[in-house]
């Protein structure tokens, strides 16, 4: 479940500064064009994409969908083992990266409604969510209260918060309702170094 809000297009060490644009943007950028070349959503597709190569390399077959959201969440994509899928549609947003306010509790939403569709998951599988934002729930459905939803319908929640703008605390909390571990990063590398953690731990963290 990743974070397509406006602050996404700005670099990890930049202070989100609406309505100025984001310094690595390219003279007449604006939103709806193609994402910044350094910005947190170019990192964050890197950070999926190394995700991915992990779980490839495991021994586990694992299913992966993609929700997202800003103002507004929605199903990218339903659960798949055709991991090339995930990074088309994470490639949508790249070339076409509108922005918006950042609705966490909602992507939660969408991303439960994903694991638990009946025509794609998979009986006595665990299933597992991985909710990454740069900043602060300001719109929507509460997202501790949607992390509670998600685990008493056997989610297990995971959060990570990217740059120091975003809500740690909230997020601690989102991944303590959904009975989840919570990672930070402050950089791209770090990002990259987290979400290849979370896939190689996820056996581990699955039967504490």
């Amino acid at each position: 479940v990743v974070d397509r809000s406006g602050s996404m297009a700005y670099a990890a060490n930049e202070p989100t500064n609406w309505p100025n644009t984001p310094a690595a943007a390219p003279d007449g950028w604006w939103f709806c064009d193609a994402a910044p070349p350094q910005s947190r959503w170019r990192d964050l597709v890197a950070a999926v994409d190394a995700f991915l190569a992990e779980l490839n390399s495991s021994p586990q077959q694992e299913k992966v969908s993609l929700s997202s959201y800003s103002t507004w969440a929605s199903t990218d994509l339903s659960l798949t083992h055709d991991y090339t899928q995930v990074q088309s549609a994470m490639a949508k947003y790249s070339t076409n990266f509108c922005g918006g306010t950042t609705n966490i509790g909602g992507g939660i939403s969408s991303g439960y409604s994903a694991l638990t569709d009946p025509s794609h998951e998979r009986s006595w599988t665990s299933k597992v969510m991985v909710v990454m934002t740069d900043g602060n729930h300001n719109v929507g459905l509460d997202p501790v209260t949607a992390a509670h939803t998600a685990s008493a319908g056997g989610v297990t929640v995971f959060t990570v918060t990217f740059s120091e703008e975003a809500a740690k605390d909230t997020m601690m909390d989102v991944a303590n309702a959904g009975f989840g571990k919570h990672f930070h990063a402050t950089t791209s590398a770090d990002l990259v170094a987290v979400f290849q953690e979370i896939a190689r731990l996820l056996p581990t963290l699955l039967t504490r």
